[in-house]
């Protein structure tokens, strides 16, 4: 906004009186611009710091609901991977699984479902520490650490402590397990916490 005051008279002398309050006017009217302008411009930086921080709202309230869901569907994996649940195992799960234990030993979907559902190795137990989840639009990573009871068949009962990354994918509004590894822990870290 450019200042434009009407500070001078068309034509003729000014008397000292009628100079001192055109002067005084003209620095009136000034001042008033200069206030405007300052005010139009203070408020264009706080709609614009406004608008910034309700973008960075609603990318954190949608980070932190995805976040929610996926945490939600991790338990729900914990649960039916201890109970043998074939049905929810499948729900969890999407048909390209690839599933990759500690031992070397990489898993379809069928060969992960079929191996907990038909008890050839069961969890009888799982613990699920230090859960990190990072959501990047429709795919997320979430590690942790599994601290679990296992029984394979022909085999004595005995602890696992695992390191687990695992990959989700959002599909049809819904977070499914994608891919899975997992690596065993050493001491001290092979220890659930108390």
């Amino acid at each position: 906004m450019e200042v434009k005051p009407a500070c001078r008279q068309a034509g003729g002398e000014l008397s000292l009186k009628k100079y001192r309050v055109s002067l005084y006017i003209c620095q009136q009217q000034t001042t008033f611009a200069l206030i405007i302008k300052t005010k139009i411009n203070h408020m264009k930086k706080l709609t614009g710091l406004f608008l910034i921080l309700s973008l960075f709202t609603i990318t954190a309230f949608a980070q932190s609901a995805d976040q929610k869901a996926i945490e939600k569907q991790v338990e729900a994996l914990r649960k039916a991977m201890v109970a043998g649940d074939r049905a929810a195992l499948n729900r969890l799960t999407l048909p390209d699984l690839h599933y990759a234990h500690s031992m070397d030993v990489i898993q379809t979907r069928s060969g992960f479902v079929d191996s907990l559902a038909t008890k050839t190795w069961t969890f009888t137990k799982i613990a699920i520490t230090k859960l990190e989840i990072h959501v990047s639009g429709n795919t997320a990573t979430v590690t942790h650490r599994l601290y679990g009871d296992i029984k394979n068949v022909g085999k004595d009962p005995g602890k696992t402590a695992l390191g687990v990354m695992q990959v989700w994918k959002k599909v049809n509004g819904k977070w499914l397990l994608y891919a899975r590894s997992a690596y065993k822990l050493m001491p001290p870290n092979d220890v659930p916490p108390a």
